[in-house]
């Protein structure tokens, strides 16, 4: 498929789109991750970088939260390549948000009862939901 452009979207630097970028080392990326209170030591190889973030993070489903915010990352990126839609942490978040709940819709019956469905947390002033377990 041929681009116009192959820089990076949501990435006011106008540098190429790689993954490492994309992910951890955009602007808009990394205010994603600070939203979620994930902090990525991106001094450290890829390995350690999760590692550290996920002894850091003091929340369960880690892997989840992280599986999902780079879902919602991707899906901003292509709403503003193939949709023409506007960079916007807000409907970062709104998407993120979305999933969490569908997430929480495919959890075993028997877990369910460990868990409660969704939490509400409150980073720089703003409303999101995580799931915890009991």
């Amino acid at each position: 498929m041929h681009l116009d452009s192959y820089n990076y979207v949501l990435c006011v630097e106008q540098v190429e789109e790689v993954r490492y970028h994309l992910f951890f080392d955009c602007p808009f990326s990394q205010a994603c991750w600070i939203f979620l209170g994930i902090n990525w030591d991106t001094t450290l190889d890829s390995l350690q970088m999760i590692l550290k973030a996920k002894q850091d993070f003091s929340k369960a489903f880690f892997r989840e939260i992280i599986i999902i915010s780079c879902w919602s990352i991707w899906c901003h990126r292509n709403d503003i390549i193939f949709d023409g839609a506007s960079l916007s942490f807000a409907a970062w978040r709104h998407l993120f948000e979305k999933e969490v709940k569908l997430v929480t819709l495919r959890v075993k019956p028997a877990m369910r009862d460990k868990i409660i469905i969704i939490e509400p947390l409150f980073f720089f002033g703003f409303k999101t939901y995580v799931i915890v377990c009991t």
